[in-house]
């Protein structure tokens, strides 16, 4: 009986792995973190202020994440090394305004500050919260 069809293992386990395959294609959102640059603010020679927007899935809501970077780099350096800077502060505030005055940075936040650090930059970080 060499030829009749029988089911096979590899043809078992090909199917179950296309199955869920295509069971969890439409979760794939859920796992990416898409971010880009929003605006730059020029501090002084030395510092640039990068405000970037971060959507972590289609179901969460937008942080905006603020990052200072030497002012002599480029954006697209910016962004290949965006993984491996900290960010100042992490708002969910989109219309959060940022203002230098003599060297002096000046954040209004009318929402949310997931996180905030002072940095030893040599700059004073001014910072106006309010829950909304």
């Amino acid at each position: 009986m060499q030829g009749a069809v029988g089911f096979s293992r590899k043809t078992g386990v090909l199917f179950v792995l296309l199955l869920l395959g295509f069971l969890a294609y439409p979760f794939r959102d859920f796992f990416c973190v898409y971010e880009q640059v929003k605006s730059t603010v020029k501090i002084n020679d030395k510092l640039t202020l990068y405000i970037t927007e971060v959507s972590k899935s289609s179901l969460s809501k937008y942080t905006y994440n603020y990052y200072f970077y030497d002012a002599a780099k480029s954006i697209d350096d910016f962004l290949t090394h965006v993984k491996s800077i900290d960010p100042v502060m992490t708002t969910d505030d989109n219309k959060a305004s940022t203002e230098v005055k003599d060297g002096d940075i000046y954040f209004r936040v009318r929402g949310n500050v997931y996180t905030f650090r002072s940095v030893g930059y040599n700059v004073r970080i001014h910072l106006d919260t309010s829950p909304y």
